[in-house]
């Protein structure tokens, strides 16, 4: 018989494990042999099946099946309901890909078949990640997906919120995204149309109407002249603090523009620990943080301002110099993908880009070389991890520094993307589009099958991007040598 528990405990507060006892002991290990480009194996009275396409394995390759419920060290992210107990395999031999089908019987209310999908676990990671190719067949209530990981697998869905104006679901991060009316009902055709609204947020959110510019008490001791061209686009204010002084500095431009710190550190950005899940700032400390270590920059949005820490103690002039980039678009639209995509990644949290800000100064130069190769066992990175005390975030951290990197080198090679910007946003987005597609794309392959379609439906989005910022600048702003800037702070 099919060996179903029905949802976890925690997520309804409700179990059956005293309602199977006939049918069977749990778990017990069924080993299968599997022939690459041979039919599916089938194990644990029908509740998985598994298979080698041609190419995915060489020789013999051993499959042994086991099931338990979800521990309580893998949790399901926020934004995910998981239905059923968790699948486990081991495998012996050669192998590349697989393919996994996991049968499954009464669903909760709400949940619909055609939304299920199998997601992996990535011991790397630490969280799950939806599996692609998926296919649910409701006639015989299975669900099955491509795999490269080849630890356990859990059914799982958006957890989806329904109101008045429509559907929406919410990444790891606690952003709500809302889904296109009229989109399928699928798991993938909800995360496609989840990423373009996404998208839509990120434009909106770096490209929008100035905020409030407050400092008081305004600090004294500290006189602060602003340039800008256009005259009078970014402003700043220091705000008198315990210790220290906190500079504020607001872009009026409706592009983002990376502002570079000193190098002798008496400049840092400062991370809100505290944001808010569903805020849309929930991800820029994470942003600011690899600027800090691989260019040694801020971002600061159109119509954003951002808190810096000036340390005391600093003689002369403090020189703050600024200019428009396509990289800040680049990293923030490839964040959100991650979140949505690659969930329960703690280097995606704004205490993780403390932390790391924190060992920044006596950790970070060592080691930025090799987190920007996503050197994870580096002997630098491994201090700096230590330091920080985000050990066990180690890969997600890798990746996301990595995929930074990428972005920042190639960006820095397209026509118009770092100067004369609003000039050529018709020509510098589109390729801009493309090297952030790539670079997201190599920290894909790592968890999901390469090519895979259902991830290419992710990234295709990101094409939206060009035509969004151009529509959020006005024609008037569209001139060369619009965004350079330059902040001195001058100790009295």
């Amino acid at each position: 018989m099919k060996l179903v528990r029905g949802m976890l405990a925690g997520i309804l507060g409700i179990t059956l494990g005293a309602g199977l006892a006939g049918c069977g002991p749990i778990g017990v290990p069924d080993s299968r042999l599997v022939e690459p480009g041979g039919a599916f194996e089938f194990g644990l009275n029908g509740l998985v099946r598994f298979s080698v396409p041609d190419g995915g394995g060489r020789g013999d390759i051993r499959v042994r099946f086991g099931v338990e419920p979800l521990p309580d060290d893998r949790p399901a992210p926020p934004g995910i309901i998981t239905v059923g107990d968790m699948v486990t395999l081991d495998v012996q031999g050669d192998i590349t890909k697989g393919r996994i089908a996991i049968d499954y019987a009464e669903l909760p209310t709400g949940v619909r078949p055609e939304m299920l999908n199998v997601f992996g676990w990535s011991s790397d990671l630490g969280g799950w990640v939806p599996l692609t190719a998926s296919v649910t067949d409701a006639v015989d209530r299975t669900v099955a997906g491509d795999t490269i990981l080849f630890d356990s697998f859990v059914l799982g869905t958006w957890r989806v919120a329904t109101d008045a104006v429509g559907d929406s679901i919410t990444t790891h991060n606690g952003v709500v995204l809302p889904i296109k009316e009229g989109t399928d009902r699928t798991f993938w055709a909800y995360a496609r149309a989840a990423a373009a609204a996404s998208l839509t947020d990120s434009v909106e959110h770096l490209s929008g109407p100035p905020e409030d510019l407050v400092c008081e008490p305004k600090a004294t001791n500290t006189t602060v002249q602003a340039v800008s061209t256009p005259a009078g686009r970014v402003d700043a204010c220091v705000l008198a603090g315990t210790g220290s002084q906190q500079v504020r500095v607001r872009n009026r431009l409706p592009f983002p523009l990376l502002l570079d710190l000193p190098a002798d550190g008496r400049v840092r950005p400062v991370v809100d620990a505290e944001v808010t899940a569903d805020s849309p700032d929930a991800l820029d400390g994470v942003r600011d943080t690899l600027l800090t270590y691989l260019t040694g920059a801020v971002a600061v949005g159109g119509g954003q301002t951002v808190t810096l820490e000036m340390q005391p103690g600093a003689r002369g002039p403090v020189r703050l110099t600024g200019r428009l980039d396509w990289s800040v678009v680049a990293l923030d639209a490839g964040l959100r993908q991650f979140d949505l995509l690659l969930p329960n990644n703690q280097a995606l949290r704004p205490r993780t880009a403390e932390a790391l800000l924190l060992a920044h100064a006596e950790h970070g130069p060592a080691a930025r070389e090799a987190l920007a190769a996503g050197r994870l066992d580096d002997p630098a990175v491994q201090a700096l991890l230590r330091a920080a005390g985000v050990t066990g975030s180690g890969r997600g951290i890798a990746d996301v520094f990595q995929f930074a990197s990428c972005v920042l080198e190639r960006t820095d090679t397209a026509a118009g993307a770092s100067q004369d910007v609003l000039a050529a946003l018709r020509t510098a987005g589109p390729t801009v589009i493309v090297f952030t597609s790539e670079c997201l794309n190599t920290i894909y392959e790592k968890y999901l099958p390469e090519g895979s379609r259902s991830a290419k439906a992710i990234l295709d989005t990101l094409k939206g991007a060009t035509g969004a910022i151009r529509n959020a600048v006005p024609k008037n702003d569209r001139k060369r040598g619009t965004g350079q800037v330059t902040i001195t702070l001058t100790p009295r």
